[in-house]
């Protein structure tokens, strides 16, 4: 007996989102991990993805590498200029963020020193940095959106 499809269940918001990530799959193969394709799949239904448990904390990053990490600012720095190796202003604001395992830098630069403003950062807001990239020196970790990173306020 053929199941007639006029008396299927209706699918399921998750199925169809599982759905799409498995066509996705197939067209991306092995090239995107599955958190990326869920992203996309998201994405296309102008859903915001749901943090997922995959955010580092302070206590577990490692140099050079690129994270996602939720932080609280503890403190605002001011701007500081400086000379450019390659010559030319540039510039920098340090904020100083934690979690619940530690504390760390959040290094701005140049443009992104103004999020702090558009953003309306203060002590006390909640961060996700997206896509950051860390950095340990004798002085600590710093994380720095860098090119293609991301702060959003949470």
């Amino acid at each position: 007996m053929t199941p007639n499809p006029m008396h299927s269940p209706p699918m399921q918001p998750q199925d169809d989102l599982e759905s799409r990530i498995a066509q996705l799959r197939k067209e991306f193969g092995d090239l995107i991990e599955d958190d990326t394709l869920r992203r996309i799949a998201l994405d296309e239904k102008g859903i915001p993805m749901i943090p997922t448990s995959n955010a580092k904390k302070v206590a577990d990053l490692k140099d050079r590498e690129e994270v996602t990490i939720e932080l609280e600012v503890v403190k605002v720095s001011d701007t500081r200029q400086f000379e450019k190796r390659t010559g030319g202003q540039g510039r920098v604001r340090n904020l100083n963020v934690r979690d619940d395992t530690g504390s760390c830098r959040l290094a701005l630069w140049d443009d992104d020193v103004d999020l702090v403003e558009t953003m309306e950062i203060q002590p006390g807001t909640k961060l996700r940095c997206v896509d950051c990239y860390v950095k340990k020196s004798d002085f600590g970790t710093d994380v720095s959106k860098g090119k293609k990173g991301k702060i959003e306020k949470i």
